[in-house]
């Protein structure tokens, strides 16, 4: 009779009741264990043996080799000749072993299965030879080395090598292996795993390099670029190899160092700080290899000054016929004229601006032409004509949107090296950093497409800190940030305070009825994920109850009444006011509402208090600005955040009001950075307005936790709107407050 392996156990059961004694004798009560061998055999082939481990009724274990399992398995029962059939202990119904017969591997195979049994190869069940053990599957090499073969003025003749445990491996290798469809690549003592996560990752992001080029001798032909994107894509430091003098020039290169010491500068009559001296040395090492790049220092550390003392060097060095171009926001043009002249004099200042301004006029007079983003724009197709030896773009978060028209000027520009100046390179949103750099380093960052898929989306929706890294080491060499903190040891301190007050019941009913007329319908809306966010509908109303929260007289347009409304937020407003007044400082004060400014106008009149506003139409800024720091009777600056925010200097004062928050930290961050500064001797107090219970009190949680968003890539801020908050947040802003007096 012939029973198919799967009845054979039935079968058995069913004489067990027939002829137990012969079937207990054909069973037997011993058990085994698998077992499986691997060993290395002739030509450095694989042997794996698949072994039973059979456990004696007398505690004693021993291995026999039971030859093809796969005929000799019945269930959970193997038949062994001398012991019939013998129970395979804490086993499924099929033997859990990767093989059942004995079988040679060669090749690829043999890592491929080293890998895919990693974790069960270190069970009991496994009987690995130590020179199994011993062979190694690397993921990542240890660290990276460059040889330097030839360098040229713009190429860099290269090869790469990476150590793998005890050996090395080329680029060249790993790259010819996977285009030859192969995952492991043979080292010394094992393998590499070419498809590995980090070398994957790694080698995608060598492979991107646009025209990498590889001569007969192996060797890569490299621009700088493409340098810094390899040295980037190491998850080490570079270690430079070759000749002496190739070997040298490479780690200068990978140093950012310039080649030559800096000049006298004679030219600059104040003297630089040593921070400032090694940001110079940055700026030139850019403009030697003729690279763009981002200065980003903290507000107050004298980016300007930097600026000034690179032309001063270019100059000096007498090999630069070319003009420079300085474009910035029209408030601070007469700020980068008189910088210029009070502290580098041998840099002629041409003003390119107004009605009757004359390019080819202006660029006889000065060495220096200083022109405003919108005159950009509107004269790209003059400007564009003229060759600069160096753009600066101060303030460059200005063409952070690349659809713009202003960000297209900027393009068109024809000038060796762009360089922007900014203290917030980043305003909330990655997308602006490779706009930035897009003008200043064109196509070192890639496509758009590339770049969301591989930085933006990973690190703005799922907060992934590796893609942050990476990020942060890709712009490592043309992003240069110091933090007042660490490089002005005697700057005086920083005191911010956060200050709540409540809503009067005018402000309640005013917020209400706000929320109630005009939020309902925009929250349904918001709800409603299928329908796009009305933006501009929702800033109205943000901004009334922004306002609401300021003064009532500010939502009813008539701040000449303001003493005929209550604000809690207008009496903390003079109890600190006072108190500062009183204990004999100078008092800055900052709204983004021009109602809020012409109140506090009509109050320190009033009080026979002497004070200066600047605001977007204010004229002869740098007048306004000297008569507040020089004259000891000027107590008060009043200011718009938006014209005041930049470009000035206020360091008389040594108290900061912030009567309203801006969307973002940032842009507050500018305004208060305008006080606490170079040049500033005393603690500066600053103090934050918030409305408890209301949008102010949401909007300021919401900003911190942006604050710190991309803190590790450079900084953040932005007042858009649409790039500030989500529909999440946005619904939390619309939401009935619950504090309200």
């Amino acid at each position: 009779m012939s029973v198919s392996r799967e009845k054979v156990q039935e079968l058995l059961s069913l004489l067990a009741n027939l002829l137990p004694a012969k079937v207990r004798h054909l069973t037997g009560r011993i058990k085994v264990t698998p077992v499986l061998k691997a060993s290395l055999v002739e030509d450095g082939k694989l042997e794996v043996l698949p072994l039973l481990r059979i456990h004696h009724p007398d505690g004693s274990t021993s291995i026999v080799d039971p030859g093809d399992l796969d005929h000799l398995q019945y269930g959970n029962q193997v038949y062994l000749q001398n012991f019939g059939l013998v129970t395979l202990d804490n086993s499924p119904d099929k033997l859990e072993l990767p093989v059942k017969r004995r079988t040679v591997l060669e090749g690829e195979k043999i890592p491929e299965f080293l890998q895919a049994h990693r974790e069960a190869l270190q069970k009991e069940i496994y009987l690995i030879d130590p020179e199994v053990k011993s062979l190694k599957i690397y993921d990542q090499a240890l660290n990276m080395s460059c040889f330097a073969h030839a360098i040229e003025r713009d190429w860099y003749w290269l090869s790469f090598d990476y150590t793998m445990g005890k050996g090395n491996v080329s680029l060249l290798e790993i790259i010819k292996n996977r285009e030859n469809g192969k995952r492991y690549l043979d080292v010394q003592d094992g393998w590499v795993d070419c498809d590995s996560p980090r070398v994957r990752d790694f080698l995608q992001r060598v492979e991107e390099i646009p025209n990498l080029k590889v001569n007969a001798e192996e060797k890569l032909k490299i621009s700088l670029l493409q340098l810094f994107r390899i040295a980037a894509a190491a998850t080490g430091p570079l270690k430079v190899q070759g000749k002496a003098k190739e070997a040298a020039e490479l780690k200068r290169i990978l140093k950012l160092k310039p080649a030559g010491a800096l000049p006298s500068l004679k030219g600059m009559v104040s003297g630089l700080r040593s921070y400032q001296k090694s940001g110079l040395l940055w700026l030139k090492f850019l403009v030697e290899n003729r690279l763009g790049g981002l200065l980003c220092d903290d507000m107050g550390l004298g980016k300007t000054h930097q600026v000034m003392a690179l032309m001063t060097a270019i100059q000096e060095q007498g090999d630069n016929s070319r003009p420079f171009i300085v474009i910035c926001p029209t408030t601070v043009l007469s700020h980068w004229q008189n910088k210029i002249a009070e502290h580098a004099p041998c840099l002629k200042t041409a003003l390119f601006h107004g009605g009757m301004r004359n390019l080819d006029e202006c660029l006889k007079q000065g060495d220096v032409l200083l022109t405003s983003y919108g005159v950009m724009r509107n004269d790209i197709n003059y400007l564009r004509k003229t060759a600069f030896a160096l753009a600066i773009f101060d303030e460059i978060q200005y063409v952070k949107n690349p659809d713009t028209q202003t960000h297209r000027a900027a393009s068109l520009l024809n000038a060796e090296v762009k360089l922007g100046l900014t203290g917030t390179p980043i305003e909330n949103n990655l997308r602006e950093l490779k706009a930035l750099f897009d003008l200043t380093a064109p196509g070192y960052l890639g496509g758009d497409k590339e770049f969301e898929q591989e930085y933006i989306l990973p690190i703005e929706q799922a907060a992934g800190h590796a893609q942050r890294g990476k990020l942060s080491r890709l712009i490592a060499p043309f992003t240069l940030r110091r933090m007042k903190d660490s490089v002005l040891n005697e700057l005086p301190e920083k005191i911010e305070d956060l200050r709540t007050c409540r809503l009067s019941e005018e402000q309640v009913k005013l917020y209400r009825e706000a929320i109630s007329s005009r939020g309902k319908e925009l929250t349904q809306t918001l709800k409603n994920k299928e329908e796009k966010i009305p933006y501009i509908h929702i800033f109205a109303l943000l901004n009334l109850l922004k306002q609401i929260c300021d003064h009532p007289a500010l939502v009813l347009g008539c701040p000449e009444k303001y003493k005929d409304f209550a604000s809690g937020k207008w009496e903390l407003f003079k109890e600190i006011f006072r108190e500062s007044l009183d204990s004999g400082q100078k008092v800055v004060v900052f709204s983004q509402f021009l109602g809020i400014i012409r109140m506090i106008e009509l109050y320190l009149t009033e009080q026979n208090i002497n004070y200066v506003t600047l605001t977007g139409s204010s004229r002869r800024r740098g007048e306004i600005i000297d008569r507040f720091n020089q004259d000891p009777d000027c107590r008060v600056y009043v200011g718009s955040l938006k014209a005041g925010g930049t470009g000035i200097d206020l360091i008389a004062a040594s108290v900061v009001i912030h009567y309203d928050r801006w969307w973002n930290a940032a842009r507050e961050d500018q305004a208060t950075d305008r006080v606490h500064r170079i040049g500033q001797r005393s603690v500066v107090q600053v103090f934050k307005f918030v409305t408890s219970g209301t949008l102010e009190e949401k909007i300021a949680t919401i900003i911190e936790k942006k604050r710190n968003l991309l803190k590790n890539i450079v900084k953040e801020d932005d007042p858009n709107l649409s790039k500030t908050f989500s529909r999440d947040d946005l619904l939390q802003l619309l939401t009935e407050p619950v504090l309200l007096k």
